[in-house]
């Protein structure tokens, strides 16, 4: 999820809250050292959305259930931090309401598409995407309609970059087919795994696009480009987070009215499917009560890693944090995969990271 907040701080935001760049002290060491610990939160982020994954399972109604939930949780963090640091309560503009709220359908969108990949069990490959998506996409935006720079360097960070971003997922579906064919006990797995590999690939291939989209709002709105009333960037991030909650949540309410008529159809046919559906409703429940410590940590861990990078904005640029955050989280990731989820990566992803790990700083050129 480059989620919201790292969206937002990535892409450009400048905090004007006094109390963030004093703590920050200015120095381009202390901005380094905060930019580090908004890694470390953004990679416990990512892990947190796998463990709500697991237990929580990969259906739509789990995904915008953790949605709204964060999105309630995350907004009120962020409220209360607004608060306290600017010492009165948030100014809300027309502007930033409404483009909050479409960054926060494509975040709506592809959190869902995130479940279902990281349902394949591939926390690596969907951050690859997800990161590389908000960096490259709304970087193509700048250059195209923002007359930013471009150079040598960067062009071929890029290159290699799309070249990186696809190794993981050679790597993974090479390894879902040997497992296939070793498994296989009839001549439809074959078939069956290749249509899980093409899925699979235009999902990741969504996600890239859709959190590139997300980059490119946050910059639009940072940048000022649209010339409007702005909210300053803590006001925004929280309409993010609140309006994200309100997008899934209302969605939520939409995908059960639709699934209660269906089985209120089904029921009038077959009286015993009533219980089936009890029980379902009680396993939902059950399983958001499981997960709902880890959806809490999700959200503070989103609201942190944005705080801290606020803090390092003080003294480090947004080209210099563009490399940090999306080679670092990317590796980090995969680390963090390996040693809490077992997720061994195969030879070839292993080398798409290390691309992907040394083409994002040739960005500092």
């Amino acid at each position: 999820m480059n989620n919201i907040l790292t969206g937002l701080s990535i892409g450009g935001v400048q905090g004007k809250v006094s109390a963030l760049t004093a703590a920050g002290g200015g120095s381009v060491a202390g901005s380094y050292m905060l930019v580090g610990i908004a890694l470390v939160l953004l990679v416990l982020f990512f892990v947190a959305n796998k463990f709500v994954q697991k237990r929580m399972g990969s259906a739509i109604d789990a995904a915008l259930t953790y949605l709204s939930t964060r999105g309630l949780i995350g907004g009120i963090i962020i409220f209360t931090a607004n608060c306290i640091l600017n010492r009165s309560l948030p100014v809300i503009r027309v502007y930033s309401l409404l483009m909050a709220a479409m960054l926060s359908l494509f975040v709506c969108i592809y959190t869902i598409l995130g479940f279902k990949i990281m349902s394949y069990g591939s926390l690596a490959v969907f951050t690859v995407f997800l990161m590389l998506g908000g960096m490259i996409v709304p970087y193509l935006y700048g250059v195209i309609f923002l007359d930013e720079a471009i150079n040598a360097p960067r062009i071929i960070g890029i290159v290699l970059m799309v070249i990186s971003m696809f190794l993981p997922l050679i790597g993974e579906n090479r390894e879902r087919v040997s497992g296939a064919a070793d498994n296989a006990e009839g001549t439809d797995a074959p078939a069956a795994s290749a249509s899980r590999r093409i899925v699979f690939g235009v999902l990741c291939i969504l996600v890239f696009l859709l959190n590139g989209m997300v980059s490119v709002i946050s910059k639009t709105h940072a940048a000022g480009v649209l010339k409007f009333r702005s909210s300053d960037s803590m006001t925004f991030v929280m309409l993010c987070m609140l309006t994200c909650g309100a997008i899934s949540g209302t969605m939520l309410a939409v995908y059960k009215l639709i699934n209660r008529g269906k089985a209120l159809r089904v029921n009038a046919a077959d009286t015993g499917n009533g219980a089936k559906s009890v029980n379902a409703a009680t396993v939902t429940r059950q399983l958001f009560r499981a997960a709902l410590v880890f959806i809490a940590l999700a959200a503070l861990f989103d609201s942190a890693s944005f705080f801290f990078q606020q803090l390092g904005a003080a003294a480090l640029p947004a080209s210099v944090m563009y490399p940090i955050m999306t080679g670092g989280s990317i590796v980090l990731t995969a680390l963090a995969g390996f040693l809490i989820f077992k997720e061994k990566p195969s030879k070839i992803a292993l080398i798409g990271l290390a691309i992907t790990f040394i083409s994002t700083f040739l960005f500092l050129f």
